[in-house]
């Protein structure tokens, strides 16, 4: 992290993640989790399912549910929290290639790839405010 001054006030550039700035352990796993508990949050917002319904559908107690809705993801292993998405509907894909530049340790990236028919009203949308401008 860099501290920098501006204006009497300090700032500190973080690290691009938070749980190795606050000096958590396993900042990358809790990264990684943190990110497929938001993809399981949206997934169910976007199905219209409320807490009990999505509890169901992933075949857990609700008040777990409720957590892992609300972001808390501890208790959960990655592999369950990939399972969840694929109850869910999702297809999970896995990537492994070599580790970006000169990093001897690889990293995790999830990736949210919009449904077909997001892409399609994208362009139609596209489409129509071209015709409109011109």
């Amino acid at each position: 992290m860099t501290k920098i001054r501006h204006d009497d006030a300090d700032f500190v550039i973080g690290s691009g993640n938070v749980f190795r700035d606050l000096g958590l352990d396993s900042p990358e796993e809790n990264l990684t989790k943190a990110g497929l508990a938001l993809q399981i949050h949206d997934r169910v917002k976007a199905l219209g399912l409320n807490v009990t319904q999505a509890a169901l559908r992933l075949g857990i107690p609700q008040p777990k549910a409720s957590r892992l809705l609300r972001g808390y993801a501890v208790g959960f292993s990655t592999e369950k929290m990939l399972t969840f998405l694929t109850k869910l509907g999702q297809d999970v894909r896995v990537v492994v290639s070599d580790a970006a530049g000169k990093s001897t340790t690889g990293r995790f990236v999830i990736t949210r790839v919009p449904p077909t028919g997001a892409r399609s009203r994208r362009r139609r949308r596209a489409a129509v405010a071209a015709r409109r401008r011109g």
